[in-house]
């Protein structure tokens, strides 16, 4: 998510000729930036043609490193630049629709957000307030998750990466001499793009975030504000524009992968800043599109919090009828901000220094203090809901340092009977298991998003993404690392292998030639791991996963007891049965022919927790889920003890 930050300009919104002291208005830029804000709001919206759309912001960082640059340059050629007054205009210019906008979003946070989410919230607010949102937001991780979609202040980042920026132009322009211009922005550019591009396959998020790898886009269009003018170049540049215009157009519009696509954004960078050196000529569309562009500032700035509210309401994608009516609310919710707090601040109203400074002071510390407040609640949600590590967090192994032996910390005695082997899942069962096993003792070897298999990593590796093929290696590494204590371990009888099995996760397609693959490999995979086992002389039983949903159950348990906004058919908080049975078929299948290929017992919880229709989430107020598929603490417990589940494992390994 992108915050689309409209660049400042003069009180009568004219723009400064970079090679003149000429004042004109780029009715085309207006144009440009609506096509960059009608690309992104498309995008999150999920509507029309545009897999990419989140490209339109990067046209909006070149849009505004050639306009405060040109401004900067011509200011320092008339000797009239002033740190004190490009700071103040920017904060004039900007700083008041977005306080409103967060402010509006911070009063609304606690109808729609969990306790989790205002903690997250919380972090967001004040990073946008501190111009740190992009950092904030990193160390919070996940862009291309679902989690990004429930927060609501996600689009401040390039608010944040744009202000940066700002701090650290006007201060190269004014200590290098001019003569160093050009080349140093174009050094620099290089540095950030090769930065950006060994960084993209390695911490994507940090590559998408972060200033170091942006630069060089908000550089794109520094470069073109610098450039001398050539009277050649300059004649052919309005050659150019139909070309960039379609791209523009054709690259949103591809499905582009995980990674941030540093190639096809340079590609919209460059064609953007061809636009901008050749304008085009006033016609009635482009001045149509000025229209929009006018109000695209406040359009970016609320439009993404009405989405994620809407959304957030219906846990998941809402009708087609919600996301038309936040669009609509968005746009004259925009026109309203523009009007009204955009408009009259830049052309000077209530903007002394001291009032606006004391104004902005006092709006920050009301809007960072109220999250935490809006937090407080009678009932520990952040407890109830926490990470379910089993016996502990040391017993979530790190990926690329397999255990060696089982830490005291993972067993119930020194001598344990039953060992847990698996990925998060089995974590979530070991609570329960570990209180109801009584003098046999419990162990657990567990590390997350690692399926207890063998010899499937060289196939997962060929199906993830790019960055997370390691993953595959290292899980192998795991696994062959737990079956080498248990050849140390005689007194361990009986193993229980448990994992989401979510073997359709794996899938870069959905072909039957591709599933009927996925599922020989990883049944062989688990066949190994039970035939290694039973050859060191142990027993094996396997446990599915719980049922699971297609929304998030903790987090809908967790709005349903605060009494927060619901609708939909999952504000009730149950699994609906044939949606699970849909969206976990594969796993089904996949359980059925380990049961039958591997001559191991399945054990389900389904017959406790489901009846013809639905399976319940939650026991005598007791929430058994802590997100979409991890039991709880409390749930693990609560299942454990009411279907004697260890003896159930015990009893049914062989």
């Amino acid at each position: 998510m992108y915050t689309i930050q409209q660049p400042p300009v003069t009180q009568d919104r004219s723009i400064t000729s970079p090679s003149s002291t000429q004042q004109y208005f780029r009715t085309d830029i207006q144009a440009l930036r609506a096509l960059a804000v009608l690309l992104v709001v498309f995008y999150h919206a999920r509507l029309g043609p545009f897999a990419a759309g989140y490209l339109g912001v990067d046209v909006f960082f070149v849009i505004s490193g050639f306009l405060i640059t040109g401004l900067i340059r011509t200011q320092l050629e008339q000797s009239r630049f002033s740190f004190w007054e490009f700071y103040y205009r920017r904060a004039k210019r900007l700083l008041p629709a977005a306080y409103a906008v967060i402010a509006l979003t911070t009063i609304a946070a606690p109808f729609f957000l969990s306790e989790v989410g205002l903690r997250e919230f919380r972090s967001q607010v004040l990073g946008a307030l501190t111009f740190t949102a992009n950092i904030a937001l990193w160390l919070q991780s996940g862009y291309f998750a679902g989690a990004a979609e429930t927060k609501p202040l996600l689009h401040v980042w390039s608010l944040a990466v744009e202000e940066q920026y700002y701090l650290l132009l006007p201060a190269f322009l004014v200590l290098i001499p001019k003569k160093w211009w050009l080349g140093g922005v174009s050094s620099l550019l290089v540095a950030s793009w090769a930065l950006c591009l060994y960084l993209a396959s390695r911490d994507p998020s940090a590559a998408f975030y972060l200033l170091p790898t942006r630069f060089w886009e908000l550089a794109i269009g520094s470069l073109g504000a610098l450039l001398p003018t050539i009277p050649i170049v300059a004649a052919q540049l309005p050659k150019l524009r139909l070309p960039a215009l379609t791209l523009l157009l054709f690259i949103p519009s591809l499905p582009i992968g995980y990674q941030h696509p540093v190639v096809d954004t340079a590609l919209v960078c460059w064609a953007t800043l061809i636009l901008l050196l050749a304008p085009s000529a006033d016609n009635v569309v482009v001045r149509g599109m000025a229209k929009i562009g006018d109000v695209s500032y406040s359009l970016y700035l609320i439009h993404w919090p009405v989405l994620v509210y809407v959304r957030t309401a219906w846990l998941g994608e809402p009708p087609a009828l919600a996301i038309y009516a936040g669009l609509c609310s968005s746009f004259v919710a925009s026109w309203a901000l523009h009007r009204y707090v955009e408009e009259p601040f830049r052309r000077g109203f209530h903007t002394s220094c001291l009032r606006l400074t004391s104004g902005l002071v006092a709006a920050s510390l009301l809007l960072g203090i109220w999250p935490s407040v809006a937090i407080k609640s009678n009932v520990d949600f952040d407890k109830i809901r926490q990470i379910n590590y089993g016996l502990g967090r040391a017993c979530d192994f790190r990926p690329g340092l397999p255990p060696q032996e089982i830490p005291k910390d993972c067993q119930t005695t020194d001598r344990p009977e039953l060992l847990v082997w698996g990925d998060s899942f089995a974590m979530a069962l070991v609570p329960g298991l570990a209180k109801t096993v009584g003098g046999a003792g419990l162990a657990q070897l567990t590390m997350s998003a690692c399926p207890p298999a063998i010899g499937v990593a060289s196939f997962i590796k060929g199906l993830v993404p790019s960055p997370y093929a390691r993953a595959a290696e290292d899980c192998s590494q795991f696994n062959e690392s737990v079956l080498g204590i248990l050849k140390t371990r005689p007194e361990i009888k009986t193993v229980a292998i448990s994992s989401s099995f979510d073997i359709a996760a794996y899938l870069k397609t959905d072909t039957p030639t591709e599933r009927e693959t996925s599922l020989a490999v990883a049944v062989e995979g688990i066949k190994a791991l039970v035939e290694a086992v039973r050859g060191l002389g142990k027993r094996v039983v396997v446990v599915a996963p719980p049922p699971v949903g297609t929304f998030d159950i903790g987090e809908c348990l967790e709005r349903k007891a605060r009494g927060s906004v619901l609708f939909g058919r999952h504000s009730g908080c149950n699994i609906d049965l044939s949606e699970y049975r849909r969206f976990r078929g594969l796993t089904l299948e996949f359980l059925n022919q380990v049961a039958s290929k591997a001559d191991v017992s399945v054990i389900s919880y389904h017959d406790f927790l489901c009846d013809d229709t639905t399976c319940r989430t939650e026991i005598d107020g007791k929430f058994l889920y802590r997100d979409s598929g991890h039991l709880s603490y409390e749930g693990s417990e609560i299942i454990a003890r009411q279907t004697r589940l260890a003896e159930r494992v015990i009893g049914a390994a062989r």
